[in-house]
């Protein structure tokens, strides 16, 4: 198991570190809080039933959508700019990792509520935080917020495992279709990640969104591809079909026009469709 992990485990109930550590179990001898190891990694909580199991899929800073290439970009630039070698960083809803280059020498570890090969600890922090206090210098959470029910008891946990003047960076999707079904619970306006970041505690450093039209209008025209025209009688859907190339063709012509998508304040950009938003969270010092 790895060493750095071991160290910053405690019973979550008593907060001491445990005293029996077996291949296949850990128990806390305070209060007898028994922890399974499944794989070298320890499962604090039951996979929920409605769990989303995905595969893996290769990711890169120029793979995958704009969004999703916008935050490899911000979050490169947050880990780059931690002066710290030695920081330690949680990676929340980590998943297959699919960020996981960028923190490539630093001291990372991952969790997620389901046990993937790539994380370090199962554990649903809304339920459990089997951590020291003040234990991080960063943690990240990189399109997880809107997956989580209970958003506000999982901001309480990640104030209480971050130290004083560490950082929690946030990528989060706003204007983007229902995905890992059944759950995906709930979208953020910006005004609404401002009150809940001052609510736990935190100091907004940074709030940006992604503004992007031309993919907007991508995403709208792909669900008149998947979703409407399938529905339509067969007349019906070669008339729409042929429609549809005709706009796909005219939405490419103003790309260039339009240009690429960018980075900037909502407050500044006042624009209301945001593909989404980078934030950077401080616990003050």
């Amino acid at each position: 198991m790895n060493q750095l992990l071991s160290s910053l485990l405690v019973c979550p109930d008593c907060k001491q570190p445990f005293s029996i550590k077996e291949e296949n179990y850990w128990r806390c001898s305070n209060d007898g809080r028994e922890v399974r190891v499944h794989e070298g990694k320890p499962v604090f909580t039951p996979m929920p039933e409605t769990a989303h199991i995905f595969e893996r899929i290769e990711r890169g800073p120029d793979e995958g959508t704009p969004w999703r290439q916008a935050n490899w970009k911000f979050l490169q630039e947050q880990v780059s700019g931690l002066s710290n070698k030695d920081a330690l960083i949680l990676d929340v809803g980590a998943g297959h990792g699919d960020f996981a280059q960028i923190f490539a020498d630093r001291n990372y570890l991952a969790v997620d509520i389901v046990p993937y090969p790539e994380v370090d600890i199962a554990c649903d922090l809304v339920e459990c935080v089997p951590f020291k206090e003040n234990s991080f210098d960063m943690l990240v959470l990189m399109n997880v917020l809107e997956h989580v029910y209970h958003s506000h008891e999982l901001l309480d946990a990640l104030y209480y495992l971050l130290k004083p003047g560490g950082s929690l960076v946030i990528a989060i999707p706003f204007m983007i279709k229902i995905h890992q079904a059944p759950i995906d619970f709930q979208r953020f306006t910006h005004y609404s990640l401002e009150e809940m970041a001052c609510q736990h505690g935190f100091e907004i450093a940074l709030l940006e969104g992604y503004y992007d039209p031309i993919f907007f209008v991508g995403e709208a025209l792909r669900n008149l591809r998947f979703w409407v025209l399938p529905k339509l009688s067969r007349i019906s859907r070669w008339l729409a079909r042929g429609l549809l190339i005709l706009i796909e063709g005219m939405v490419s012509l103003m790309k260039p026009l339009i240009g690429s998508g960018y980075l900037k304040s909502p407050k500044s950009a006042k624009n209301p469709a945001a593909i989404g938003y980078h934030l950077v969270l401080k616990k003050p010092s």
